[in-house]
């Protein structure tokens, strides 16, 4: 209920495949930070297989942060590029390389906790992405059909929200 998804372009390009522009290919660079906040006992130990393991203690807080540096791919669909109040719509792919993830947990029994560590996650992640739009406010989703697991559990991300901003 309290995980989140931020993305935080660093470079991002909008290329006119139509003389109008009006269609186009989108493409970027992003930093992709997810918090993914448990409401089970889950723990992540780097010297344990599985990785990932039902705990006895009881958290007060519980969660896994993962940061990826993707790159996204779109093809897309502008009622009027270059203009505020634009509809647009677009879908596509992206490819995100995870650069690092870790665990905090407080609990009473042990305080705060944090662990940093691979935790034998998929190193890359593919997903679908697109986004519908009015203006610079989009509603966007991202599922990842595999697993963010090499093996053992199979957890298929995915993430929605609003996105603000333009492409240029």
């Amino acid at each position: 209920g309290k995980s989140t998804n931020v993305n935080i372009w660093i470079v991002k390009q909008r290329w006119g495949i139509t003389k109008d522009s009006k269609l186009n290919l989108k493409w970027g660079l992003m930093l992709e930070l997810n918090n993914y906040r448990y409401e089970t006992e889950n723990s992540y130990a780097r010297d344990s297989k599985p990785y990932m393991f039902r705990d006895s203690v009881s958290f007060s807080k519980n969660k896994l942060a993962m940061d990826y540096l993707t790159v996204p791919l779109m093809i897309g669909f502008t009622s009027k590029p270059y203009k505020d109040n634009a509809f647009s719509i677009s879908a596509g792919v992206s490819a995100g390389y995870l650069y690092n993830s870790r665990s905090k947990q407080v609990s009473d029994e042990r305080d705060k906790q944090k662990n940093k560590g691979n935790f034998d996650f998929e190193p890359w992640k593919l997903q679908y992405v697109a986004e519908v739009g009015l203006g610079v406010v989009k509603l966007y989703g991202s599922y990842s059909p595999q697993s963010m697991y090499k093996r053992g559990l199979d957890i298929a991300p995915y993430n929605f929200g609003l996105r603000f901003g333009e492409w240029w």
